[in-house]
């Protein structure tokens, strides 16, 4: 009888463990969210939109409501349904406000606190990366903008706009202040960062994580819908300064600076950008093309060691692959006539975004790491002297199903956007849209003096359309 004591004692210490933490853990504890969000992937694709959202809407009361809520809002949006994504973003961004705003740590973020110290980062409630909240606000933007509510729309680009500013003050304050406060765990482990050089190539496509062109373009359209084409400039050539290599952003700055005579810039840009001026279309309207590739790649875990006082330790952290998703252009055809009207060109690369997000977080990751490595490792000492044997077994067990990297990010965001813009005559157009990967026909309205938005989201082999006239 003592005997199978003996073999049960650790067991039952390890499931103690496990029980203490769950009840302030994330889902992603023991699972990674990865594994967790490839249901909700395929079923997008398949347009299963009512399942995927029910699955999604059954987490939203866990510590990773706020990255339930943008996955479930994005999904809903994917099926056009707009006032059900509005009401998803709009909690997310209450979720995340009342996170930031919270000034005094309560019991439960200590409970907290310490599950993620002893266990891994997924303890600790999801709040998002700047390059997230960033197309949190524009994509609210989205909403409002094919519900047809400009006033709507534009308060949420402005407020995207704003924080890319912010992020940016913050990030730099937080660099300093990191540097600082670790120095001595940073000069131990010099050579940290040489574990991630695979994905180096794929971060280093973009300066840093929270500048985003495609909100920026998505603001200066919604200011020429309202008749403010000083406004739409302005945010045009921030988008330009972020990515300068797009031919339609191009267009745009010459054709505004033009408009409102901006001599200097005009002639700067014309020189840069050599473009050509093309004959008006008599009677034409503007036709318009967000649109969304793919998904963006999941993290993956990786082992890399780790100095402390204790010697060297191989612990778990959050990568990427080396791979760089290609990004092929939307191919617009009119039926009709089969005449290839034209193609998409890149605007963001949010694969990148969130490569250089992961980048600029691993200093801070690895400093917690250390942490818990020497928190682990007092703790399992002392658990052993307390308890034995069975303790330290225990100890192990737990150590091992805790040692998990922080995999978590909004994954049914796009890999990349691409935007078309051309002018037509007024009529009605049965459009067939490719991109290799994926094909479909949808018909659209070009009316004199207006801008028909088409927005074209795709996943896997689907496309999925949403159509306006403004």
């Amino acid at each position: 009888m003592n005997s199978h004591l003996q073999v049960l004692k650790p067991l039952v210490l390890a499931a103690v463990f496990v029980s203490l933490l769950g009840g302030c853990a994330s889902t992603s504890v023991f699972r990674s969210y990865p594994s967790q969000a490839k249901l909700i992937k395929e079923q997008i694709e398949t347009k299963q939109f009512a399942l995927a959202s029910e699955k999604l809407d059954k987490r939203r009361g866990s510590a990773d409501k706020i990255l339930y809520l943008l996955e479930r809002g994005r999904t809903v949006q994917i099926a056009n349904d707009n006032d059900a994504s509005i009401e998803d973003y709009q909690q997310a961004k209450d979720a995340i406000s009342a996170l930031e705003q919270k000034a005094v740590i309560s019991a439960k973020d200590t409970a907290t606190k310490t599950a993620a110290l002893f266990a891994n980062d997924n303890a600790i409630p999801y709040t998002s990366e700047p390059y997230e909240r960033i197309f949190l606000y524009q994509f609210q933007a989205m909403n409002y903008l094919f519900s047809g509510d400009l006033d709507g729309a534009l308060v949420e680009v402005r407020r995207a706009n704003e924080e890319q500013q912010l992020a940016f003050h913050k990030h730099e304050k937080a660099i300093i202040k990191s540097q600082e406060k670790n120095k001595g765990v940073l000069d131990e482990n010099k050579s940290f960062m040489d574990a991630f050089k695979d994905f180096a190539d794929i971060a280093n496509r973009v300066e840093n994580s929270y500048q985003n062109a495609y909100t920026f373009y998505a603001s200066g359209v919604i200011w020429e819908i309202e008749g403010k084409p000083n406004d739409a400039y302005i945010d045009y050539k921030k988008a330009l300064e972020i990515f300068p290599d797009n031919t339609y952003l191009q267009k745009d700055v010459v054709r505004l600076a033009k408009l409102l005579a901006m001599k200097s810039d005009l002639a700067r840009f014309r020189k840069q950008f050599k473009t050509k001026n093309t004959k008006p279309v008599k009677k034409g309207g503007e036709l318009i093309v967000f649109f969304e590739h793919g998904f963006v790649p999941a993290k993956q875990e990786i082992k890399v060691p780790l100095v402390t006082h204790y010697g060297v330790s191989s612990v778990a952290f959050p990568s990427y692959a080396p791979t760089w998703n290609l990004t092929p252009p939307l191919l617009i055809r009119d039926t009709s006539n089969n005449t290839l009207m034209g193609s998409t060109n890149p605007i963001v690369y949010v694969q990148a975004l969130a490569a250089q997000a992961l980048r600029e977080d691993l200093p801070g990751i690895m400093v917690r790491q250390v942490l818990r490595v020497v928190a682990k490792k007092e703790s399992a000492d002392q658990v052993e002297k307390n308890l034995g044997t069975g303790g330290a077994v225990a100890t192990a067990i737990f150590n091992y199903a805790t040692e998990r990297a922080d995999l978590r990010s909004w994954l049914t965001l796009p890999n990349d956007a691409q935007i078309y813009r051309n002018t037509l005559a007024k009529g009605e157009y049965d459009l067939k849209l490719t991109n290799g990967l994926a094909s479909d026909s949808v018909s659209i309205k070009i009316v004199p003096g207006k801008k028909t938005l088409l927005r074209v989201i795709s996943t896997g082999g689907t496309m999925h359309t949403n159509v306006i006239v403004l």
